[in-house]
């Protein structure tokens, strides 16, 4: 009962709008395409209760991420209610980045992100998102804070709060023909086709830009379900972690185990057993089968049997 009434809530729960009215640094994209289409509000698909609840908890995440910056000695300004506002570009497009971090002596911006275990997974291995990179590039090619070095993005895991950073440096070049592209928009200059594949991996309005080609195919069916899609990665995700781990832990109880039939291994209050077994299997060898009884009799011992199964694979558009 509490928790529907708390999903209700949401449900009827306005999204909030940015507050110059118009076009914020979020909203610009390095795809030119997804740039227009929030400006000009073509996709005006709700976000789920639920989504907005992941969004209301990224501002707590941010909070105790400020904390624990603050009890480890750095000095920040500009961060939570008192955050700074940017101007990007001539029209000019407005922005409020997390704050800005003293290190070593030299005040960088900061950015904090909290991220569920396939997003933070994605990060160690594969670098900053690119609306990240955007976003924060964006940050510092604007008039307040062109003279900075970069930004140091901060990253927390949501469930393990296992913390990771990256420094990310100015790059003018990257942000310059972002920014004229979004001026051009704004201005009413350009009329954006839209691209004949998805620029970007992640990004939320591929069934917007796509659902022509793919609702025409027959049997083929199209629905947005974060939420879902979200559980399906961390499963896949924990599943090939777990795997991995699983795997590197028996590798290192095989190497002490060594002339041993059983090993016992311990950490604080566990203790594991790890005992060798042997075991024998028996299977028909269809070829001596074939040979002692002809290929002939091979049929009447195969039972067919039928299983419905469900495969999910993520596909790369």
């Amino acid at each position: 009962m509490l928790s529907q009434a708390v999903l209700a809530y949401y449900e009827s729960k306005e999204p909030e709008v940015h507050a110059g009215g118009g076009l914020s640094v979020t909203g610009i994209s390095p795809c030119p395409y997804e740039t227009y289409i929030h400006y000009h509000h073509l996709d005006r698909e709700k976000p789920e209760p639920v989504e907005k609840l992941r969004m209301k908890d990224g501002h707590w995440q941010e909070k105790e991420v400020l904390e624990d910056l603050r009890s480890a000695g750095f000095r920040m300004r500009y961060t939570g209610a008192n955050q700074m506002t940017v101007h990007i570009g001539k029209v000019p497009v407005t922005g409020r980045p997390d704050g800005l971090i003293t290190v070593n002596g030299r005040e960088d911006v900061l950015s904090i992100k909290a991220m569920s275990i396939s997003r933070y997974t994605n990060f160690k291995k594969k670098g900053l998102e690119e609306k990240i990179k955007c976003q924060e590039q964006l940050y510092l090619a604007s008039k307040e804070l062109r003279d900075r070095a970069g930004t140091w993005i901060y990253v927390k895991h949501k469930d393990t709060c296992r913390p990771a950073d990256i420094f990310m440096e100015k790059d003018l070049s990257y942000s310059k023909p972002i920014i004229e592209a979004a001026e051009e928009i704004i201005l009413g200059n350009a009329t954006v086709e839209r691209p004949e594949t998805c620029l970007l991996p992640s990004c939320r309005h591929r069934a917007f830009c796509f659902k022509e080609e793919l609702l025409d195919t027959g049997g083929i069916k199209v629905v947005s379900l974060p939420e879902a899609v979200e559980m399906w990665l961390e499963g896949r995700l924990y599943l090939d972690m777990g795997k991995e781990l699983n795997e590197g832990a028996r590798a290192i109880f095989k190497g002490h185990l060594e002339d041993s039939d059983i090993l016992f291994a311990e950490y604080q209050d566990v203790t594991l057993q790890i005992k060798r077994i042997m075991q024998r299997r028996y299977e028909i060898d269809k070829g001596r089968f074939v040979e002692k009884y002809g290929a002939s009799a091979l049929p009447s011992v195969l039972v067919e049997k039928s299983f419905e199964q469900m495969r999910v694979t993520q596909r790369e558009w």
